[in-house]
This record gives structure tokens, C-alpha cells and sequence, in this order.
């Protein structure tokens, strides 16, 4: 017996140590000019127990196939005859086999795909977009890419950029020529990842001179954003380009025709929301367009929402500085309307002031506002949308309680939370923290709204391995934050398996009005099987031991899970994390039975774990078959052919298999008590 369980031990280690895992070890994907693809990897493990790299590639969207097997440890390079990689990114990863450890499996790398497109409303600028080698960047890896380009008078590569990002925008300032970039990235192992080549042709002849922008304003009546310029001085001018300047590229808005056009309105966003930058360029007769004026844009005034302080009765305005203002900014009027009626000036700042306090409000008026810059001697003006705010008295909470936090289904924390429903309460901060002392985190930020109860599942709880304390916090009208909840602690089940012993234990569950008045103790039967009470413990009483030496039958999993009651009648309950334990065979055969006495049947006693074929026979002592089963619930009462049996001593011959396809037989002599 001793043999057989040591023998099925033993396979199960070495399931388990077949299994991958996930090393850093495959480095870099150089793309070779005809296609081809240049793998670079580190020796990851001992050598000693190397078998062989192999090598697993896919072109998108098919399958993952083995491309190559190397026997050599000290390989580090491979060269795949494909030329795919030309036109799309390709996948690789590298599994080392190794002897007796688990294989180490590398991560996927993608070659790097390089794509190149022209703007078509500014063909001077290109723009390059390429895949990542690996999401996130490979540890050891740069975080910079670097952009390489030649023409085709000087056929060697230069750096021209670098990017953090996987696009890259630049001007072209050429006349006719053929293009060619690569994207590389370098990794700490020595070796550098190389994108597929690729081409663009450029053709550009003179533009017309970069026109100006006079101003952008907003119609703070209308919202509608407003552009004017003066005509451009190019003879062939047909008309002009409208860009919304960005940080990263330039969007172009609207082709404006006509070289006497001098204004337009961009009714493409809501400039009482946002701000926006313009930008404006000619072009001519042949579409060749100018430089566009990207370096000095002008942009909308932005007035943002009133901030209102109900505590000091003030409203802080604040707004975007107006840029490049040509004649120079001057300052900013501030109009003021109060309850509908006309707006006057309520004063003026310096151009380097962009933020004012309207101080001495008075609770229940409605207050709007609205800025215009100026510039030196009043040449022109920008003005900004309306905003208004209507005050109020400000009403402190004075009520906040976490109502409960239980584990749900060993996955998360389900959190119930009650805030003050009376004072003006518009956000709660909920903290989580795994010590009683800190530190806490904040990890959600939830919107009241007047609700009675809030709920918050925190998904990224990690609620098998640890317990976690709660407490919330209020957000008031003013932004401060207020009225700590008390802390709120969740049930962490832990135990160990001690033979026919089951030792569970768990931390106390704090946090509601009252102290726990007790622990109920679920168990379940395998992985599918139902959760049933087995036992409950006083609320002071934070261990329990279950002996399942009279558990038998076909099992291979014994579960666990722990409720917490407020009270008896169980009106709250916090649950714990679920636990469980995994069984092997453990079965035995009694020495002696009764009929009709406290062992009225003669069977096998014990765990069926992994349990799949099974006979029991029984044979007098002259070596006849008297009984037989093949159902280990089903036992021997003692008869033979309808007669009852002598007592005296009988061999019993036990043979069962498990699902793994181990057999085992036992053997023994019992008597038969009458």
C-alpha cells in the first residue's frame, strides 16, 4: 500500500513540474532587408539541465507552429527564412526544455511593423506608425525608439528622432526624393530590435508665405468660435487652411476659399467646454500650401466653471491665457451680470492675470461672468463664453458608516457604505489598507447624489491571500474632506490538514455597532458539491477543528468558508474567503465486523478520492467465493445463499483504480462475531 501511494506521488510531482513558466530571456526582432527575421535570446537557465531552445512562430491570425529546434545552449541567435515581416508584424517565442525543472517559456515579441502615410491636407508632414515589440516594454529594454531615415543621395541610416510613443510626425522638407525609414530599439543585453524598411516619395515645390491670425474670439452671446486674418500677399493664393493646433500633430479643420477670404466660424466644438489653438496656412493655385503659423497660434479664452466657496461666500474665476495677441495683450475685463440683468464691467487685470476672487456674494443670486482680453491701445479684442453659478449656504454632514464588507465568492469585497443623506454630500473617498495602522490607499471615489446606500465591489482585492481594512470618508460642498467612518475589517480563512484533522482559523471580523455574536463553519464536498453548516463558534472564538475520519465514500476535495453574524438571527453577515484541501485514496479494511451489532456490514472504510474502478470479495476459509461487490457503498451482512454465515475467520481481497489508471489491491483476514 505504502508503494502505491508513494508511486502516485510521484506522478503528481511530476505533472507539476512539467508545467512552464514565463522567463525573460528573449530579448530582441531585428527585420532583415528581405523579410527575413533575426532572433536574439539569452541562455535563461543551468545549463546542466538544458535539452534544447524551441523556437514557436505566427503570422497573424493563424496559429502558432515549432519553426525551429536547437540543440546548442550557447546558441543565443536565429535567422528565419521568411520574408512576411516585410509586410506585416510576425510573432515569436522561445520555449527552453530543460531536464528535469519546469521548461522555461519566454514571452511573445512582435517583429516591428512600420507604416508610413503623408497628411493629406499638409503632404509635408509624414507620419510614422509601427507596433510594440512587447506590451509593456521588455525589462532591459530603452524606452526610447529611435527614428532612422536616408534619402537616396546617402543610402546610411541617421537618427532623425526619438519617441516614447509607437508614431512619430515630422516635416518633410524636401522638393522630390525617395524616403526610407527603419524604427529601432536597443535592450541591455546588447542586441537592438529592428523594424521592416519602408519608403515614401515626396515631391514639393515653393509655397505661398505663412499668413497671420488677427484674433479668435468667442461670441459670448452665441458660443460660436470666431477667426479673422488679412488677406494673403501671394499672387497665386487661391485660399487658406484652418488647423487645430495640438500637441502632437496639427488637425486641419476647414479649406477656406478665395485669397480675399478674411474670417470663418469653427461650429465643430462646444468652446464654452474646451479651448482650442488655431493655426493658419495659404496654399495656392497648384494645392501647395505654406507653412502654417503652428508656432504662434492663437487660441480661445476658456472661462472655466465658477468655484464657488459657500464657507468664505466667494467666486473664483479663472481662464486660459489668451497667446500671441498681435498688437500685444494689454489685460482682461471681467463683465459681470447679475440675476439677468445687463452685463457691466465689474474690473479689469494686468495681461499676466488669469485668475480673479469675486468677493461679498450673497447666498440665492445667480451670478454670470465673462472675460475679453485687449490688446495695446484696443486694437483688438477676444472674449470668452458665459459662465454663471447660483450660491448657496453651505451645510456640514454630520454622518458616515460603512454598513458592511464581505468576501463573494472568493473573488472580491462587496462593501455596502451609508453617508450623510442630509447636508449636501456630492462625492465618498473609500480607503483600503492591509494593517490596521496603514498605510491606506485610496481605491475608489464614489458619487453620492443623495443615495442612502452606496455599493462598491473592489475587484483588485486579493481576498485568499489577505484580510483588508476599510474606512470612507466625505467630500463636501466646499472640497474638503471630512468625517472619517470608523474601520471595517474583512474575514481572511486560513487552515491546515492534518490527516483526518481539518485546522481552520480566521481573523475577527470588525467593524459593525456591535461585536460579532458568532462564527458559522460551512463545509462542502468536492469542487462541485453543496456548502452545508458543520459548526459554529462564539464570537471571541476564532478557530475550529473538524475531524472527517467519518467522512467516507468518493471524495478528492473538502471546502470551507466562514460567516460572521451580527446576531442570531442573522440579519448581517460578513463571509470569508473560501479554502480547501485535496485528498488522495485512503482506505482500509476492518479486522472484524457483527451482523446485527454495532459493524453490521462488512465493507471498505476510508476516502475514495480519484476514485474509478473498485471490487470487493470475500472467501471462506476453503478459499470459496461467498460475496462480491463492485459498489463500495455495498457491503457484506454476514449471509451465503440466504443463509446465515458461521462465525469464525474469512480473507477479504480489496482491488480499486484511480482516474490516473494506478491499481492497488489489499489483502486481508477478518472475523465474523456472532
Amino acid at each position: 500500500m505504502r508503494k502505491h501511494l508513494l508511486l502516485l506521488l510521484g506522478l503528481i510531482v511530476a505533472v507539476f513540474m512539467a508545467r512552464g513558466q514565463t522567463v525573460n530571456y528573449f530579448h530582441c526582432l531585428e527585420v532583415m532587408g528581405g523579410g527575413e527575421v533575426m532572433l536574439t535570446w539569452a541562455p535563461p537557465g543551468d545549463q546542466a539541465e538544458f535539452v534544447a531552445y524551441k523556437i514557436f512562430n505566427r503570422v497573424p491570425p493563424g496559429n502558432f507552429n515549432l519553426i525551429h529546434s536547437e540543440p546548442d545552449y550557447n546558441s543565443t541567435n536565429y535567422l528565419h527564412n521568411i520574408s512576411v515581416a516585410s509586410t506585416q508584424s510576425v510573432q515569436y517565442y522561445i520555449v527552453t526544455k530543460q531536464s528535469t525543472l519546469p521548461d522555461d517559456t519566454s514571452y511573445i515579441l512582435s517583429s516591428i511593423h512600420l507604416s508610413i502615410s503623408l497628411n493629406s491636407a499638409d503632404p509635408i508632414i509624414a507620419s510614422l506608425n509601427w507596433n510594440e515589440l512587447h506590451d509593456p516594454l521588455l525589462p532591459g529594454s530603452s524606452a526610447y525608439y529611435r527614428v532612422m531615415m536616408h534619402n537616396t543621395a546617402d543610402p546610411i541610416f541617421s537618427i532623425v528622432g526619438s519617441t516614447i510613443n509607437i508614431h512619430y510626425s515630422m516635416p518633410v522638407s524636401v522638393c522630390r526624393d525617395t524616403l526610407t525609414f527603419q524604427i529601432e530599439i536597443d535592450h541591455d543585453f546588447g542586441c537592438t530590435s529592428k523594424s521592416n524598411i519602408s519608403s515614401i516619395f515626396v515631391e514639393d515645390i515653393t509655397p505661398p508665405p505663412m499668413p497671420m491670425l488677427d484674433s479668435v474670439s468667442i461670441n459670448p452671446y452665441t458660443g460660436e468660435a470666431i477667426l479673422g486674418w488679412r488677406p494673403s500677399t501671394a499672387g497665386d493664393a487661391a485660399g487658406y487652411v484652418i488647423y487645430h493646433v495640438k500637441t502632437d500633430i496639427n488637425d486641419t479643420l476647414y479649406w477656406i476659399p478665395g485669397i480675399d477670404s478674411t474670417y470663418c466660424f469653427d461650429l465643430s466644438f462646444d468652446p464654452c467646454s474646451e479651448y482650442r489653438s488655431y493655426a493658419i496656412s495659404a496654399y495656392d493655385s497648384c494645392d501647395n500650401i505654406s507653412p502654417g503659423s503652428y508656432d504662434i497660434p492663437q487660441r480661445t479664452i476658456l472661462l472655466n466653471e465658477v468655484d464657488f466657496d459657500p464657507c468664505s461666500m466667494v467666486n473664483t474665476l479663472s481662464w486660459t491665457e489668451y497667446i500671441n495677441m498681435n498688437p500685444a495683450l494689454e489685460g482682461y475685463l471681467i463683465y459681470l451680470s447679475i440675476d439677468g440683468a445687463s452685463f457691466e464691467v465689474l474690473t479689469s487685470v494686468q495681461q499676466n492675470v488669469i485668475i480673479y476672487e469675486h468677493e461679498g456674494l450673497e447666498p440665492g443670486h445667480t451670478y454670470q461672468y465673462f472675460i475679453r482680453a485687449f490688446s495695446i491701445g484696443n486694437a483688438v479684442t477676444s472674449s470668452s463664453c458665459i459662465r454663471q453659478l447660483t450660491t448657496w449656504q453651505y451645510k456640514q454632514p454630520i454622518d458616515n458608516r460603512m454598513e458592511n464588507a464581505s468576501v463573494e465568492n472568493s473573488e472580491m469585497v462587496a462593501l455596502s457604505l451609508l453617508p450623510d443623506t442630509f447636508a449636501f454630500v456630492p462625492m465618498l473617498n473609500l480607503y483600503r489598507a492591509e494593517n490596521e495602522s496603514g498605510p491606506f490607499s485610496l481605491i475608489a471615489e464614489l458619487e453620492v447624489s443623495g443615495q442612502e446606500v452606496l455599493y462598491f465591489d473592489d475587484l483588485s482585492a486579493e481576498v485568499n491571500y489577505r484580510s483588508y481594512y476599510y474606512y470612507t470618508s466625505l467630500i463636501d460642498s466646499c472640497g474638503n474632506e471630512v468625517l472619517a467612518s470608523d474601520l471595517m475589517r474583512t474575514i481572511l480563512l486560513q487552515g491546515e490538514n492534518s490527516g483526518q484533522l481539518n485546522m481552520l482559523d480566521w481573523n475577527a471580523f470588525e467593524g459593525w455597532p456591535v461585536n460579532v455574536a458568532s462564527y458559522e463553519v460551512f463545509r462542502a464536498v468536492n469542487e462541485t458539491g453543496s456548502f452545508e453548516k458543520i459548526g459554529e463558534t462564539p464570537g471571541n472564538i476564532l478557530m475550529f477543528e473538524d475531524d472527517i475520519s467519518s467522512l467516507s465514500g468518493e471524495f478528492s476535495m473538502i471546502r470551507y468558508v466562514i460567516r460572521a453574524l451580527q446576531d442570531d438571527d442573522a440579519t448581517r453577515f460578513s463571509w470569508s474567503n473560501e479554502i480547501f484541501f485535496e485528498y488522495i485514496p485512503n482506505i482500509y479494511l476492518p479486522n472484524a465486523f457483527t451482523p446485527n451489532g454495532k459493524n453490521p456490514i462488512y465493507k471498505a472504510v476510508g476516502n475514495f478520492a480519484d476514485f474509478k474502478e473498485y471490487r470487493l470479495d470475500v472467501y471462506n476459509r476453503w478459499g470459496e467465493l461467498i460475496f462480491t461487490s463492485r459498489d463500495f457503498s455495498l457491503g457484506w451482512d454476514g449471509t451465503y445463499k440466504g443463509s446465515t454465515a458461521p462465525g469464525g475467520v474469512y480473507v477479504c481481497i480489496l482491488s480499486y483504480s484511480s482516474n490516473q489508471g494506478a491499481s492497488t489491491t489489499l489483502k486481508t483476514t477478518f472475523l465474523l462475531l456472532r
